[in-house]
């Protein structure tokens, strides 16, 4: 009989037990061996278990002792088992449980990675319609009128400056023609008062000079009356002052008149004295008592004396008197001149004084005529100002005919297409706002204007990329168009069906699609849907959410 069969593993682990079980025996303790054991023979049936049979449980717990005793050691070949436990024993371990859990555990893995490292796109999605970038040109009339002549049709080229409806413009050429009539009679009124206010000027300009003319003439001949006023009154205060020099000479010369008179007593008394002594000395010459020279020397007294009586007689009083004379005809030629430029100094002050009177009365008729001339000047400029007024709203009512005379013929304002006209025959009557046609404008590339719901727009910022699904063209047959949000609007505004949304705008990147290599242009007014990308999440978050809502509402799991 066959040894059973033996599992490589348990076979290992006999191994490695028999080998630690042989180091833990004492080096002196001698190991008898009955049969040379191998690695594959060292396992055994315990219980009905396979298992390995350990060599130290069969040696004896005197083994401690010194005595050297044999150990027997269990043979497994000669160990008998039942069929059914040899069958076990023979089978070989199943690989399909460990397979299973390997697989698991990859599958773990690799879900685990994609969960982590994948990430899956939110969009919003906005609906909307293809317009020109900055939209289309609508036209509407500015006042009510009636539709004359249409003169093009949906789907129609035009250029810019192209009538595109004439309305009714009887009413307003009227107008017209009678606001150019008044504004020509109010110009002809206001040409008719600028000559008049011209002459008034030149008249008030003219007055003015003349007055101020007569006003200087007036003023020198104030200047000179006064003028000669000053020199006489300066003459009359010198007059008077020669008259005081003559008083106080003449007070003078009256004490030199009495000095004379009594230096002639004197040398009269003097004269005496020298005939007096000459006539006592000739009898003593006569009889020798004296010499002659005393007698001459007397004579020569005598004579020198009657030459001083005589020439103070000729001489100091005669100037004296002549001087006393001559300073009292001064005085009266003085005084009579005084008396005279009295009169002219009165005279000249008068003068002065009427001047001056004759030139405030003409100083007042020169402001009284140039305050009427200016009354007048200013009613002409006021009567002016209001026909100029008049003119400037006669003008602007005549502008605002014209125009309304020129908006009657309702033009394109591009280069473009008509995209809509909203009149089918003439004769319609058209109200102010109306929108009568819409152009798009020629090389002005598609956007699409759309509407994104506030709950999808709380992400979306300008430069986004947008997937756009255009209704006309299928996505599964063309493909979605590529493009970025150009614009959001900064408010939102009530939609019926959306409720509060954003308006968004989405730059497209080509305005084409292509069907058997054929371009297929869009066109103004074709309506799209665009998915906006918002974020991008990873899925790990996304199978998180609802573990993360749940503890969010308070329950612990």
């Amino acid at each position: 009989m066959q040894p059973p069969f033996k599992s490589p593993r348990a076979s290992q682990s006999n191994t490695e037990g028999t080998s630690n079980r042989s180091a833990r025996l004492p080096p002196d303790l001698p190991i008898q061996e009955t049969h040379e054991t191998s690695q594959e023979e060292s396992t055994s049936i315990q219980g009905g278990i396979a298992g390995t049979l350990d060599p130290v449980a069969q040696i004896p717990r005197s083994s401690t002792s010194t005595s050297h005793t044999p150990i027997a050691i269990a043979n497994p070949s000669t160990t008998r088992w039942s069929p059914s436990v040899d069958t076990l024993l023979n089978q070989p371990p199943a690989s399909f449980p460990t397979r299973l859990i390997v697989g698991g555990m990859a599958f773990g893995a690799v879900f685990g990675a994609w969960a982590w490292f994948g990430t899956i796109e939110e969009v919003g999605q906005a609906t909307g319609r293809l317009v020109p970038e900055g939209q289309t040109y609508k036209i509407q009339p500015t006042e009510v009128g009636k539709v004359n002549r249409v003169e093009v049709r949906e789907g129609q080229a035009v250029k810019a400056g192209q009538i595109l409806v004439e309305l009714d413009t009887e009413l307003a050429q009227k107008e017209v023609e009678r606001l150019e009539q008044m504004l020509t009679a109010y110009q002809g009124e206001i040409t008719q008062k600028q000559i008049l206010l011209e002459r008034i000027q030149m008249e008030a300009q003219t007055s003015a000079a003349s007055s101020m003319a007569e006003q200087l003439a007036q003023r020198s001949a104030i200047a000179l009356a006064r003028e000669k006023a000053a020199t006489t009154r300066q003459l009359l205060m010198q007059q008077r002052s020669e008259a005081v020099a003559y008083q106080a000479r003449k007070a003078r010369l009256a004490p030199l008149a009495s000095t004379a008179e009594e230096r002639l007593d004197q040398l009269q008394i003097e004269l005496k004295a020298h005939q007096k002594r000459l006539n006592r000395l000739k009898p003593l010459l006569e009889e020798g008592a004296v010499p002659q020279d005393y007698i001459f020397q007397a004579e020569q007294a005598l004579r020198e004396t009657q030459q001083r009586i005589t020439q103070t007689q000729m001489q100091d009083i005669t100037s004296v008197n002549e001087q006393l004379f001559q300073s009292e005809q001064s005085l009266r030629d003085l005084a009579t001149n005084i008396t005279q430029n009295q009169g002219e100094l009165t005279s000249a002050y008068k003068e002065a004084e009427q001047l001056q009177a004759q030139l405030s009365q003409k100083q007042a008729d020169a402001l009284r005529i140039q305050l009427e001339a200016q009354q007048r000047i200013e009613q002409l400029e006021l009567d002016i100002a209001q026909t100029k007024a008049k003119i400037a709203d006669t003008q602007t009512s005549l502008l605002a005919a014209k125009t309304r005379v020129r908006n009657n013929y309702l033009k394109a304002p591009v280069d473009g297409i008509v995209l809509s006209l909203n009149l089918q025959n003439s004769g319609e009557v058209l109200q102010a706002g109306q929108t009568v046609a819409e152009i798009a404008p020629h090389g002005v590339p598609l956007v699409l204007a759309a509407v994104l719901p506030n709950s999808e727009a709380g992400f979306v910022k300008t430069g986004m990329p947008v997937h756009v699904k255009l209704d006309a063209y299928p996505y599964q047959d063309f493909g979605t168009i590529s493009g970025k949000v150009a614009n959001l609007s900064a408010d939102t505004k009530p939609d019926e069906k959306l409720g509060q949304v954003f308006r968004v705008e989405v730059q497209l990147d080509k305005d084409y699609v292509t069907d058997k290599q054929r371009k297929i242009q869009f066109r103004a007014g074709q309506t799209a849907t665009a998915d906006i990308i918002i974020r991008r999440r990873r899925i790990a978050d996304l199978l998180l959410d609802p573990i993360r809502q749940i503890q969010k509402d308070g329950i612990n799991l």
